[in-house]
């Protein structure tokens, strides 16, 4: 069912005609769009109970079952892409966090014509994109930064003159 959800959005997430004070902040325009929150749950999959099942073999067995899909609290998420190559299931997903990142001040950092700190600096509130590989976490937007550093830094600290880095196969 995962890969439906962005039709059930498209055919369901239908702006109410009734507001509160007329629409929009403005109070003309339209009300926003219904925040879309879901889960999945693998049911009756497991390892020694169902026939065949193995695991490894299931991209939403792993971290991306568990981290991502299976979680109800996220005020935003968004499949940004789900597909297969020859050798693994790519599977990339925004999210975001209500313990790290407050759903408001991201709506706001998307009003372009809003002249607010939200919107001029909307790399502060925007969400986490997280990339998995046959579904176990490879890679996030805001968490991969103290990795990064700690392979960089000290091939620039030990060089006399650095002026171009390239890091290959550092992960």
């Amino acid at each position: 069912l995962v890969p439906l959800l962005p039709l059930v959005e498209e055919k369901f997430a239908i702006p109410s005609t009734e507001s509160v004070g007329g629409g929009g902040t403005d109070g003309l325009s339209a009300p926003p769009m219904p925040t879309m929150l879901w889960s999945h749950k693998l049911r009756g999959f497991r390892e020694g109970f169902a026939p065949g099942y193995v695991r490894r073999d299931n991209p939403l067995d792993g971290s991306l079952g568990r981290y991502v899909l299976g979680k109800l609290d996220f005020d935003v998420k968004r499949v940004l892409y789900s597909g297969k190559t020859a050798v693994q299931n790519v599977n990339i997903y925004e999210v975001l966090e209500p313990h790290t990142r407050d759903v408001t001040s991201y709506y706001r950092s998307l009003d372009g014509s809003a002249d607010t700190y939200e919107a001029r600096h909307g790399e502060l509130f925007g969400p986490d994109k997280i990339m998995f590989l046959d579904g176990i976490i490879q890679s996030t937007l805001y968490g991969d930064a103290p990795y990064s550093e700690s392979i960089v830094h000290p091939a620039m600290l030990s060089h006399p003159d650095p002026r171009r880095v390239a890091i290959i196969g550092g992960g």
